[in-house]
C-alpha cells in the first residue's frame, strides 16, 4: 500500500506538468470572449478527428478536492492503525475462500504478493501514460482532453486514497497471515508481524486502486471513443481483468480476506465512475470556453511554484 501511495505521489506530479505544458483552450474573438479551438481536424496519428473536451472543466474545487485527498492519503500511509479492531478475524465466507485460494509455502505467497504489486501499478498508470498522454493527445491530437482526463484521473486516485486510507486505520483489521505470526514460517520478528501493516487489511487498496483504474479507463474509451469499436470495449475488459487478477492474487498472497477484496472492488468501482462522471454529466454548449483553472509552473528562489489561473 505504501508502494500504491508513492504512485499516487508521481502521477500527481505529472498531471502538474500535463496542466503546465497545456495552452490555453481558447481563442480571441469579437468583444474580448472566448471560444474553443477549432476541433474537427484530420491531421491526426489516427486519421479520426482531433477529440473535443466538451464537458465541465477540472475547476478550482476539484483542484482542492484532489489536493485534500492527495494529503489524507499520505497521512493515513504514515499514521498507525487503531489499536483497537473493528473487525476481528474472519467473517461470513471469508475462512473457506482463504482455504481454497491461500497459496501453499511463504516464498510463494510472496511471489504472488509481488505481482500484485505490478497489477496495481500497471492499474493505475495506464489511464495517464497510454489513455490521455497516448491516445487522447498523440493518436488523436487533443492536448486539452489529455490534460482534462489526467486530472480528472489523479482526483479520483486520491478520493479513493483517502477513503481506502481511512477505513484501513479506523478498521484496523488484522491480515490473515497474522493469526500464523510465531507459529512455523513466519517468526514473531518478521517484519510483517511486527510493523503496522498487519493491521491494513480492511479494505484491500491494490484492488481498490485498481478497479478504480479500469473505471477510469471504461469511462474515457466509452465517453470519447478514443480508438474506436471494437477497441474501446476491449481496454475496457482489460482493465477489468487486470483488476480481477490483482484481487485475485491479493487473496493467494494471504493478503487479504475475501470481504477485503469485495468492499475494495465496491468501492474503487464506485469512485472510479462517480468522479469523472461528475464532469460528464454536465455538457458545456460549443462556443463555451467552460471556465477552468489552468496551472504553470515556474521558477522560485530555492525550487519552483505552482501558479493558477481562475
Amino acid at each position: 500500500m505504501q508502494r500504491a501511495r508513492r504512485w499516487l505521489a508521481g502521477l500527481a506530479l505529472f498531471a502538474a506538468v500535463t496542466s503546465s505544458l497545456a495552452p490555453a483552450a481558447a481563442e480571441s474573438v469579437d468583444g474580448g470572449a472566448t471560444t474553443p479551438s477549432p476541433v474537427i481536424s484530420l491531421d491526426t496519428p489516427s486519421g479520426l478527428p482531433m477529440i473535443e473536451w466538451r464537458w465541465r472543466r477540472f475547476s478550482a474545487l476539484d483542484y482542492g478536492v484532489g489536493l485534500a485527498g492527495g494529503a489524507l492519503t499520505l497521512a493515513m500511509a504514515i499514521v498507525d492503525p487503531l489499536p483497537t479492531h473493528a473487525i476481528q478475524g474472519p467473517v461470513l465466507f471469508d475462512t473457506s475462500v482463504r482455504n481454497a485460494l491461500r497459496a501453499p509455502g511463504l516464498q510463494v505467497r510472496y511471489t504472488y504478493r509481488d505481482f500484485s504489486d505490478v497489477g496495481v501499478s500497471l492499474a493505475v498508470t495506464w489511464p495517464f501514460f497510454a489513455d490521455a498522454l497516448t491516445t487522447a493527445w498523440w493518436y488523436r491530437g487533443s492536448r486539452d482532453t489529455a490534460e482534462q482526463m489526467a486530472l480528472i484521473d489523479l482526483e479520483a486516485l486520491a478520493v479513493i486514497g483517502a477513503v481506502q486510507g481511512a477505513t484501513n486505520v479506523l478498521v484496523s483489521r488484522e491480515r490473515p497471515y497474522g493469526a500464523d505470526c510465531g507459529n512455523g514460517e513466519l517468526p514473531n520478528q518478521a517484519d510483517d508481524c511486527v510493523g503496522a501493516t498487519r493491521y491494513r487489511s480492511f479494505f484491500s487498496g491494490h484492488t481498490a486502486f485498481s478497479f478504480t483504474g479500469a473505471a477510469l479507463i471504461c469511462v474515457h474509451h466509452l465517453k470519447h471513443e478514443l480508438i474506436g469499436a471494437p477497441w474501446d470495449a476491449v481496454s475496457c475488459a482489460g482493465g477489468y481483468a487486470v483488476a480481477a487478477t490483482t484481487s485475485l492474487f491479493r487473496m493467494v498472497a494471504d493478503m487479504h480476506y475475501a470481504t477485503d477484496v469485495l468492499t475494495g472492488a465496491l468501492a474503487g468501482t464506485l469512485v472510479g465512475y462517480g468522479v469523472p462522471l461528475l464532469h460528464y454529466a454536465f455538457p458545456v454548449p460549443r462556443g463555451s470556453a467552460g471556465g477552468h483553472v489552468q496551472l504553470t509552473l515556474a521558477p522560485s528562489p530555492g525550487g519552483a511554484s505552482l501558479l493558477g489561473v481562475f
